[in-house]
């Protein structure tokens, strides 16, 4: 994968963005082992969102988005969609493991 600066062309581009986006849906997999495995941590299922724990999140990654250049709402608002996504699928997964 080039730089974007080395890009010679829109397809080195179009390579560059799929690799980086493979690359982010691989990252969130591997979060959701993290997830599943908060789950036997978590004593009840009210336990798992956790809102202390999301608000100090969206600050951090705010600040993050500052740092690299990028709106800190729009990042907030997607680790609120990711987190919301992430709690509902824990919940489902804690439940499964639960009663079984």
């Amino acid at each position: 994968m080039k730089s974007p600066e080395q890009c010679a062309d829109l397809q080195d581009v179009r390579t560059g963005i799929d690799t980086i986006d493979r690359q982010i849906v691989t990252l969130l997999g591997e979060r959701l082992r993290y997830v599943h495995a908060a789950a036997a941590f978590k004593p009840t299922v009210e336990s798992i969102p956790a809102p202390e724990r999301v608000a100090a999140m969206m600050v951090e990654r705010r600040s993050w988005a500052v740092e690299v250049g990028l709106p800190p709402d729009f990042v907030a608002g997607l680790f609120a969609k990711i987190t919301d996504w992430y709690i509902a699928t824990q919940t489902a997964y804690w439940r499964a493991r639960r009663d079984a």
